[in-house]
């Protein structure tokens, strides 16, 4: 069949890499002519080898593109062709592909070969090896192939490379936080721990002004936390004859006593809502209407005086003591702030906290005095004794009772 005249429209033949192609050429004679154009200016290597591995072709654009003429290694061994300056290693990874593709076996794998073009340079090539057979299902040629990839690798371990740098950021990421919230669960416990401590020191109120407070700082005026309660019992206990009592006692031995009696004096007064003030060696110190006032202030404090001669007589049959305690209670009017910058303390000022003080220093041992103005507060709830006249020191004469107990219609505060 003539060729399509628009190809020979001002010749009727011409060559295009030693292909000469005619106007009279029949179309299988220009499908040969054209294969041999495509495969000579393919890019990609391909060529034929015989069963034993001899090059029997090769297209030239490929074998050009390294450096080559298809002349030097046609009939030459595949494996020994001297295009590439390839390892002995590739040599033998190539002739052991050609006999595993004799044998009828399609082979494919990646080689890394050098260029003679550019000495040094590494090639990756895609290569594999299909075999042919003829009519009776021989074997009798085979077709190597051969595809650069070296951009895609190098494009592929760039990937890697970016890929690991983004797993070592992720795991640095993972590790910080992980570190950061180690050291915010560190803080959040430690604030814990501080707010513990500082409520163990003041009250609720108290503590909260006082974290909202600024620092003190050179020639500034801190702000002071200061309050005129005028509705406030105040008790004071001491524990009579304790220095004699722990004389010879081990300095653990000393804290240990005080420890076990205060601890149960401070679970009572939790259960009044008292607040302990302090404690100066064996003496315990607690106020009630403080700082948020209650109008049964007196009442608490009366409970928590008797329920704390009840603790001291538990302790003494626990460990076989016979201590005894001196309790003075007095109502009334103080200032109540805290004092310090350092190692605080919230403590309480004025008349009634010196007469609640000599109410104790001037009492009786196993036996509770409350002035005249704690007495008016708890009227007939309580049975008192009237104990009458005592000088109290910097004071002077005052009218006092002992709590005997409560009115048994009187039921204590929740």
């Amino acid at each position: 069949m003539p060729a399509n005249s628009q190809m020979f429209s001002e010749a009727t033949e011409f060559r295009v890499r030693g292909v000469t192609l005619s106007a009279t050429d029949d179309r299988e004679t220009l499908r040969d002519k054209f294969a041999r154009v495509m495969v000579d200016d393919m890019y990609q290597f391909v060529g034929l080898l015989d069963v034993n591995g001899t090059i029997l072709e090769i297209n030239r654009a490929a074998a050009e593109g390294v450096g080559i003429s298809v002349e030097e290694v046609r009939g030459t061994p595949f494996w020994e062709a001297n295009w590439w300056g390839v390892s002995q290693e590739t040599r033998t990874t190539v002739h052991e592909a050609i006999q595993r593709a004799s044998h009828g076996e399609f082979v494919r794998c990646d080689l890394e070969v050098f260029s003679r073009t550019s000495p040094g340079e590494t090639i990756s090539v895609d290569f594999s090896l299909l075999p042919i057979r003829d009519q009776h299902g021989e074997v009798v040629f085979l077709l190597p192939e051969g595809r650069n990839i070296t951009e895609k690798k190098r494009a592929e371990a760039e990937i890697a490379r970016k890929n690991e740098e983004l797993r070592s950021s992720h795991a640095l990421i993972r590790q910080q936080r992980d570190e950061l919230q180690s050291l915010y669960d560190k803080l959040l416990h430690e604030q814990k721990v501080s707010e513990r401590l500082l409520l163990n020191l003041l009250p609720y109120p108290i503590a909260e002004r006082l974290k909202a407070r600024p620092d003190f700082a050179p020639g500034s005026v801190p702000e002071i936390i200061a309050d005129s309660l005028s509705d406030v019992t105040v008790l004071f206990a001491d524990i009579v004859a304790f220095t004699q009592f722990s004389g010879g006692m081990s300095p653990e031995q000393l804290v240990g006593v005080l420890n076990e009696i205060f601890t149960d004096f401070d679970v009572i007064a939790d259960h009044y809502h008292l607040e302990k003030i302090k404690t100066i060696g064996d003496a315990y110190m607690a106020a009630a209407g403080l700082p948020d006032p209650v109008a049964d202030h007196a009442v608490r404090a009366a409970y928590m005086a008797m329920d704390m001669m009840g603790a001291l007589d538990r302790f003494n049959l626990r460990r076989g003591h016979d201590l005894k305690m001196r309790i003075g209670i007095n109502s009334g009017p103080v200032v109540a702030g805290v004092v310090g910058k350092h190692k605080f303390i919230y403590d309480l000022w004025g008349d009634a906290v010196n007469t609640a003080s000599r109410m104790e220093s001037h009492g009786v041992a196993g036996r509770i005095q409350v002035t005249d103005a704690t007495h008016r507060l708890l009227g007939d709830s309580f049975v008192f004794e009237e104990r009458g006249r005592i000088v109290a020191k910097g004071i002077g004469e005052l009218h006092t009772w002992f709590l005997c107990g409560p009115n048994t219609l009187q039921s204590p505060p929740a």
